[in-house]
């Protein structure tokens, strides 16, 4: 197997909210037609998009060991000494290993966004992941934050609701493996449980379900559902405790994200519990005060009840850590560095990420024009909320001014 293929090509599909797809939800391509326009699963069959020209030639591609550009963050993710989502891939499937570039529509795992629908407008987001933040901008026009939040223009109204997505859907109920959902807000969005509950009546409990959550919606159905898979893994998107999670994922209540966390962990032994903040320019700092809070339930239990699993944001590049300067970036490690020396509960995942936070730390690849991108995306969004930088996190603004 050489250090291109991932068996996702093979064996996955992956959604954003406007219907279009990708061939994981980190690439950075576009599954498309010949003619460019890019194939939605609420009006093209699974069988004409699994072996399109597209794949088949991405699949040729890795077979090759070609370099693939939509792979860029597994790539810098393995040359910084860190388990990339392609090698967790090709070890989950290790037993379905492929040699040809056509293959039978066999999902085994479906990445599902079915909807831009969300309570929250968060920083790092965009219009089509968040209907919050789409109706934000359409209440504000803002010709600065125009030009920094992307849009779609493959948009299919309703298209999750259509028979063709429910047909794609059914046609691989029985060989689901794993099922990802996140939106939008997951726990919004109704067509979520419209699937748990198929895979229910099917009696497929056996499909590890994972969710993807900002953890501030308390829905009675959504727990009742989750309780009856035999594996759920529940990936928390809280990126700061406190205020300062309020001014990332704005308008979150951080004691509603602390009541949920310990109502999931009361609920049973199928659900794990991971913890998924985005390491990003506006958190840095504040890590350790994160790291803690949610070690602090691990001490509680005396066992490792919450596993962290922190992750690199990449995109939009003007929020990435890498533009700020060396000397910052140092002294935040510092902290982390001193507080892992008491850190008994996270796993082997967690350190390598922490090496290879530290070796974009110790990297200067300061960057004064997305410095001052940074400046104006972050000055203009808190114009339209009312808030401020310096409010929330008093030392990232002294650096940056």
């Amino acid at each position: 197997m050489n250090n291109s293929y991932c068996s996702l090509a093979w064996l996955g599909i992956t959604t954003d909210p406007d219907g279009s797809l990708r061939p994981c939800c980190i690439s950075n391509d576009k599954v498309t037609k010949p003619d460019g326009t890019p194939y939605n699963l609420g009006v093209d069959s699974l069988e004409d998009i699994y072996n399109s020209k597209f794949y088949i030639k991405l699949r040729n591609a890795m077979l090759a060991g070609d370099h693939i550009p939509g792979c860029q963050a597994c790539y810098s993710n393995e040359q910084n000494g860190r388990e990339s989502r392609r090698l967790i891939n090709n070890q989950k499937f290790k037993d379905l290993i492929f040699s040809t570039e056509t293959v039978d529509t066999n999902i085994k795992y479906f990445d599902l966004r079915l909807s831009n629908l969300c309570n929250l407008k968060c920083r790092m987001c965009s219009p089509v992941n968040s209907s919050l933040i789409a109706e934000e901008l359409s209440d504000n026009p803002d010709p600065v934050l125009e030009k920094f939040y992307f849009k779609s223009d493959a948009v299919v109204e309703n298209w999750s609701d259509t028979e063709v997505f429910d047909n794609n859907i059914n046609s691989q109920l029985k060989n689901i493996d794993t099922l990802y959902i996140t939106g939008g807000e997951p726990t919004v969005i109704k067509k979520n449980y419209d699937i748990l509950e198929r895979l229910i009546a099917e009696n497929k409990r056996d499909v590890t379900v994972i969710i993807n959550t900002n953890m501030t919606n308390s829905n009675p159905k959504f727990y009742e559902l989750i309780k009856q898979f035999d594996k759920v893994i529940i990936q928390m998107s809280i990126d700061a405790v406190g205020s300062l999670d309020a001014y990332i994922r704005y308008p979150t209540d951080f004691t509603i994200v602390d009541k949920t966390i310990k109502q999931l962990l009361a609920l049973g032994n199928n659900i794990q519990l991971l913890a998924t903040p985005v390491i990003q320019a506006l958190n840095l700092n504040n890590l350790v005060e994160l790291f803690d809070y949610l070690e602090r339930f691990n001490h509680d239990a005396g066992k490792q009840v919450i596993d962290i699993r922190p992750n690199f944001l990449y995109q939009p590049e003007h929020l990435s850590i890498d533009f700020l300067p060396k000397e910052y970036k140092m002294h935040c490690y510092r902290k982390l560095f001193m507080w892992m020396q008491g850190c008994k509960y996270q796993s082997k995942v967690f350190k390598d990420t922490m090496q290879a936070l530290k070796n974009k730390c110790y990297e200067d690849k300061y960057d004064q024009e997305k410095h001052q991108a940074f400046l104006e995306f972050n000055t203009a969004l808190d114009n339209i909320r009312n808030m401020s930088l310096q409010e929330y996190n008093k030392e990232l603004y002294e650096v940056l001014q």
